[in-house]
């Protein structure tokens, strides 16, 4: 008898942990969506100004490739080449930020005009006013004929898909 109310008492215990580390799961990945989510936002509010930034840099990816060399050497001297192999890393990573956005933003932008729904499209137009035409959301609430809650469910909409072609399948889950 002492035993069975043992084993009884393991076994709530053992079904309690599994219930808590499937909600820390659940909560895990939620999370990891969300931050996704808030990047992808993140990376259309400050798209513009990383175009510019790649167009404008003195140093560009090109030089990266012809000066290899020259970067290995100049290693030795890492005091110096610290803030310099910053920049030329922060270069090269935000143009190939830039260039994937940019090949994610085409690829949705024929989903969006292939789509059947008017809402899919819509979103696409909205998402496209919001972050690269200088529109306030209310003219874009007029120019749509939506509310500022169908305006910001088509954003949000707009957003997840964007990120989920960003980020690959990790954009989903």
């Amino acid at each position: 008898m002492n035993k069975e109310r043992i084993s009884s008492k393991h076994e709530q215990i053992i079904k309690l942990a599994v219930k808590a580390v499937r909600e820390y799961d659940e909560e895990q990945r939620k999370s990891k969506h969300d931050k996704r989510l808030r990047n992808t936002k993140l990376l259309l509010d400050n798209f513009q100004a990383l175009q510019e930034h790649c167009k404008n840099a003195i140093y560009d990816i090109k030089m990266a490739k012809e000066n290899a060399i020259d970067i290995l050497d100049e290693l030795l001297d890492k005091e110096d080449d610290v803030y310099i192999e910053s920049i030329k890393r922060s270069v090269t990573r935000t143009s190939i930020i830039v260039s994937h956005v940019n090949a994610m933003l085409d690829i949705y932008e024929i989903y969006c005009q292939k789509a059947r729904k008017a809402d899919e499209r819509r979103g696409h137009r909205v998402l496209k006013a919001t972050y690269f035409e200088d529109i306030s959301i209310e003219e874009i609430m007029k120019k749509e004929n939506i509310s500022q809650k169908t305006y910001y469910r088509d954003v949000n909409r707009a957003s997840d898909r964007l990120s989920a072609l960003i980020f690959g399948i990790d954009g989903i889950f």
